[in-house]
């Protein structure tokens, strides 16, 4: 269960925290695949480096999660987190002010120690404000959305202040923005973080039959024994397989979406831009995402989200009009957005509160594994095709997911509304 009121971290600390650590994710994602192609990694190679990260989030996050859940841990790992991500990069930015060459080798294992590291820094972020709005009355997306801000903001400046063919300006810039997370971090009380009163509370809650552990599987027993329940229900399994073929498709726009604008001749003073405004399209559906939820619930939204990615990234394969491309973006609200929310509306109702950081990290595993597979792919197919091939398959894959969801949303054993974590959308 949480922490106790008073050692609870406030809606505006949440908030803090997400508009720091997004401001890494501004630099990062934008200008990493073409830093990479800049030290001479490209193709197959550049898909190994950058499938690193949902690799790692294969792994981490059902880790983190049981850890979290079982020890009361949530603050401390985020702490230890931004440190150790930032001591990657700030290597890497000495290697480079150095000259060291940085061949395949260093940068597939300074990416992996970055990957294992970046896990709790977004995932457990997530555990705790959930709890979070759920204490407070703020609708998630509320405080979700100033991470999305900060990631606009810091992904126009990056675009036209980083150039990622200086070796050092990038992993430099990375080191910053992760210290700066770091130090935000430090927000987030911890004193409450104590697994001897986690637990004690867990089980008072228990013998007061708690009302959300009654309606998801096996609402008693340990934490492991909760998480098995739960992945035998049947609804879950194809929630889960959904989210892998969908964040799949997905991986396509974070690995070749910049290489794509430069491509068909996109300015490259506005690549920032571009990214920005399908982030304006995020802000915008998080801040006003409770009444959707209510109205529609979790899985006929992410059925939704899933069909309009399909439909963005098929328009993406085709059209070369690079005003069009830009004028594409608000349609991110949709795919990536109306996705993430719908998927953690879904997983706080169906999971017991005992186990919110292990169903968040069941997740985070099932989206990574369709990021490592779409990472190792995407790269390939850009090679041999580009946009029109890239795009063209994650269009397929997304409407995939789409048929699940249906499935999915067909077979959920109850209506799933969004009330309990959005249900001040309006505030």
């Amino acid at each position: 269960m949480p922490p106790a009121p008073d050692t609870k971290p406030s809606p505006r600390a949440i908030s803090l925290y997400y508009f720091g650590i997004f401001v890494m994710l501004g630099v990062y994602l934008p200008l990493f695949p073409s830093w990479l192609e800049a030290r001479g990694v490209r193709g197959l190679a550049m898909g190994a480096i950058a499938a690193t990260l949902p690799a790692m989030g294969l792994v981490a996050p059902p880790v983190f999660g049981f850890f979290a859940d079982s020890l009361g841990v949530r603050v401390w790992l985020i702490r230890a987190a931004c440190a150790g991500a930032c001591a990657v990069f700030s290597l890497l930015a000495l290697a480079s002010a150095l000259g060291y060459p940085l061949g395949f080798a260093w940068l597939f294992a300074a990416a992996l120690a970055f990957s294992f590291f970046r896990s709790p820094m977004f995932t457990m972020a997530d555990v705790v404000a959930l709890e979070t709005s759920q204490r407070s009355g703020i609708a998630y997306g509320r405080l979700r959305l100033w991470g999305s801000l900060s990631f606009a903001l810091t992904a126009i400046l990056a675009g036209a202040l980083v150039d990622p063919a200086r070796p050092l300006a990038f992993p430099a810039t990375i080191a910053s923005a992760l210290l700066f997370a770091f130090l935000l971090s430090w927000a987030l009380p911890a004193h409450g973080e104590a697994p001897s009163s986690r637990l004690g509370r867990s089980r008072r809650a228990e013998a007061k039959g708690d009302e959300g552990a009654a309606r998801a599987p096996a609402a008693a027993g340990s934490v492991r024994q909760r998480a098995r329940a739960l992945l035998k229900s049947h609804d879950f399994r194809l929630f889960l397989a959904a989210s892998f073929l969908a964040q799949s498709a997905n991986s396509s726009y974070d690995l070749c979406y910049t290489l794509h604008l430069r491509d068909v001749g996109f300015p490259e003073s506005l690549v920032g831009i571009a990214w920005a405004v399908g982030v304006a399209g995020e802000i915008a559906l998080m801040a006003s995402s409770g009444p959707l939820l209510r109205r529609f619930g979790p899985p006929a939204l992410l059925a939704f989200a899933f069909a309009g990615a399909s439909l963005r990234w098929a328009l993406l394969s085709t059209v070369r009009f690079w005003p069009a491309l830009l004028a594409l973006q608000p349609l991110h609200a949709v795919s990536f957005a109306m996705m993430w929310i719908a998927s953690l509306a879904y997983t706080k109702e169906r999971a017991p509160p005992q186990i919110l950081a292990t169903a968040q990290g069941l997740f985070s595993a099932s989206a990574g594994a369709g990021s490592v597979i779409g990472m190792l792919t995407w790269g390939e197919l850009y090679k041999r095709g580009g946009g029109t091939l890239t795009f063209g398959v994650a269009s397929i894959t997304a409407l995939l997911a789409f048929v699940l969801a249906i499935t999915f949303a067909r077979s959920a054993r109850r209506p799933l509304s969004g009330s309990a974590v959005f249900s001040a959308g309006s505030q």
